[in-house]
């Protein structure tokens, strides 16, 4: 009697095990408005992948099997809190000044305190990582140059801003941009919404109605 022990069946590996288990990306509003939310409670550096996950109830190897690393996480939380919206509906409040203030007092990313919050956490990032400062510069200053320099044209075609301004519009619209991100460098603490109606008072409006003299 023959013995021997027929072939066996070939394995086929499933289509799962091929291409791997597929993310489960319910989840991942919430996680990013977490990684938002500690950010807005300490530097970037201080943040860590544990308190997300200790945060939003997840396993710390699910939000690396999302998220590579802490920079891709908050890489992704910024990209997910889109623009300001003021880029896409301007202000119209009939002032230049009541526009701008309109900009200060923008609801997005839930409130001005909790936005100068995470900005104020981001700030640390920007100066070690070029990747993390390309993407804020990309996603935040550039888009908030462009709706002050929005604004500043609309007042000079309405007439409240002289027509010597003109040419220093591109300049003067990254006034409040470019001192924010210095003092959040500076202090955290003290860009609120004091300080950049301070800016606008004495340091935009100011220089707008120099060019007159």
């Amino acid at each position: 009697m023959d013995t021997s022990e027929a072939d066996p069946e070939p394995r086929v590996e499933s289509a799962a095990r091929r291409t791997g288990r597929p993310f489960d990306r319910s989840s991942d509003a919430s996680i990013l408005a977490s990684t938002l939310d500690l950010l807005a409670e300490r530097d970037y550096e201080r943040l860590t992948v544990d308190e997300v996950a200790a945060r939003t109830g997840k396993a710390k190897t699910t939000l690396y099997r999302r998220w590579a690393t802490k920079e891709d996480l908050v890489l992704a939380a910024i990209r997910a809190a889109g623009r300001p919206p003021e880029v896409d509906d301007l202000p119209d409040l009939g002032s230049l000044r009541s526009d701008l203030l309109a900009v200060v007092d923008s609801p997005w990313l839930g409130d001005p305190e909790r936005r100068m919050a995470i900005f104020a956490g981001l700030a640390s990032a920007t100066r070690s990582s070029e990747r993390m400062a390309a993407v804020i510069r990309s996603e935040v200053t550039d888009p908030y140059v462009e709706v002050y320099r929005r604004l500043l044209q609309r007042a000079l075609h309405r007439g409240e801003i002289s027509a010597a301004v003109a040419a220093s519009i591109p300049v003067l619209s990254e006034v409040i941009p470019a001192m924010s991100t210095h003092r959040l460098s500076v202090d955290r603490a003290s860009v609120n919404r004091d300080f950049f109606v301070s800016v606008i008072d004495d340091v935009l409006l100011p220089a707008l109605r120099g060019a007159d003299t």
